[in-house]
């Protein structure tokens, strides 16, 4: 009987497994670095979608330190990571961008953003398709 862990070993080669886990690293410790402070030394008077935001990232960040150890079973949070940014670049940027009206803070997002590059780089796209597009869904009941 083949266990999940065969199945992945053969999907995934190990050198691709490696190029997850250097996307799991960027994710983790970029967001370790920036959100996680935050979290961890605001002010009473925080909340609202700031504290929202920070406390997901934050969540994201430890997240990825799991895909360190499990590279292929948190692909799903490489996907969400670069879905949100993907759509954040063409509803937000691209946009203000088009328009020749970009400031200083939508170009310092729009670079943290371009970073997606690194997630969409790494990802084994053709497991992704097998496993979450071409694959059988699990049965409703």
């Amino acid at each position: 009987m083949t266990t999940i862990t065969q199945v992945e070993d053969i999907d995934v080669s190990v050198r691709r497994r490696w190029a997850l886990r250097f996307g799991y690293s960027v994710l983790a410790i970029g967001l370790a670095i920036e959100a996680w402070p935050v979290v961890l030394f605001h002010d009473s008077s925080w909340r609202g979608m700031e504290s929202i935001v920070y406390c997901i990232l934050s969540a994201i960040s430890l997240l990825s330190f799991v895909g360190l150890r499990y590279p292929v079973k948190m692909i799903p949070l490489l996907l969400f990571e670069s879905a949100w940014k993907v759509i954040w670049l063409g509803a937000v940027a691209l946009p203000v961008w088009l328009s020749g009206s970009m400031d200083d803070e939508t170009w310092g997002y729009t670079a943290s953003c371009l970073l997606v590059v690194i997630f969409l780089a790494v990802l084994p796209w053709p497991y992704v398709l097998r496993q979450y597009v071409r694959a059988p869904g699990e049965r409703w009941r």
